[in-house]
């Protein structure tokens, strides 16, 4: 009887040992309640068209999405964080890069939207000269021809060192914070130390005056390639005789993505 009893016993024990440990495991039902109870990813904001004087602007502005205009508009407004980290860069790498040329009285092969360096996400750290509601006296066509001063892109000039040399525009460097960018810091998507406001106000009271890392993406402002040094260092070429140039490159860095002060 004894050698009967004994697998009958170890066999209970088997069998009650896989039951406890089939109690343990989470039901699916718990399962799925778990990952349910998890807050979804907060999607990012579609900033594609926003409201520009209560009117629907899109990413080519006032301007068709596929004339000359159109396509840098697109660039300008860009509201998307790059897949990957900013790229630390210095002002003389900036300058190293496809300015254009003169042939003539005229500057000529300047870099177009399709030139790779547009797309980099970049960082440059300088000293604030100073902030100002640009393109604002007729409106700029990326922002469907505002005038309202709010909503106008924040211009902000930038000097390699505090006591940089400026006059007529050298070493002035410019990078600019757009109303799309100014959305997405107002509901703290981008990254900074000065708050969630961006307005030009803020930015003037906040950034003149320091030094400041700004990152964000790349752009060879063509409007001005003849208003720049890099690309007219005898200042002759856009208004022969009067001399307009008022920065050192029209590579740029719009929008601006994250700002920080650093003293």
């Amino acid at each position: 009887m004894k050698s009967k009893l004994v697998p009958l016993v170890i066999s209970l024990l088997i069998c009650g040992f896989a039951i406890s440990i089939h109690s343990r495991e989470p039901s699916p039902s718990t399962k799925e309640a778990s990952l349910v109870s998890q807050p979804a990813p907060t999607p990012w904001p579609d900033l594609s068209t926003i409201k520009i004087d209560n009117k629907d602007c899109g990413p080519s502005g006032s301007m068709p999405a596929d004339e000359e205009h159109g396509r840098p508009n697109a660039l300008k407004n860009r509201f998307r964080l790059p897949d990957g980290p900013f790229e630390p860069m210095s002002f003389d790498a900036l300058l190293a890069l496809n300015q254009g040329h003169i042939k003539g009285k005229k500057i000529i092969d300047f870099p177009t939207v399709d030139d790779p360096n547009n797309a980099r996400a970049v960082s440059i750290t300088g000293y604030v000269l100073s902030v100002f509601a640009a393109g604002c006296s007729q409106g700029e066509s990326c922002n469907c021809k505002t005038m309202n001063k709010s909503l106008c892109d924040a211009h902000i000039n930038v000097l390699p060192t505090k006591h940089s040399n400026k006059q007529g525009g050298r070493n002035t460097y410019v990078v600019e914070v757009t109303q799309r960018a100014r959305l997405l810091a107002k509901q703290g998507l981008l990254e900074s130390n000065i708050g969630k406001e961006w307005s030009t106000p803020v930015l003037q009271n906040k950034l003149i005056g320091h030094r400041v890392r700004f990152s964000g993406y790349l752009f060879f402002d063509a409007d001005h390639f003849g208003q720049a040094w890099q690309s007219d260092p005898n200042d002759k070429v856009h208004k022969p005789g009067q001399g307009d140039n008022f920065r050192q490159t029209c590579w740029e860095v719009h929008p601006v993505m994250k700002i920080e002060v650093l003293n």
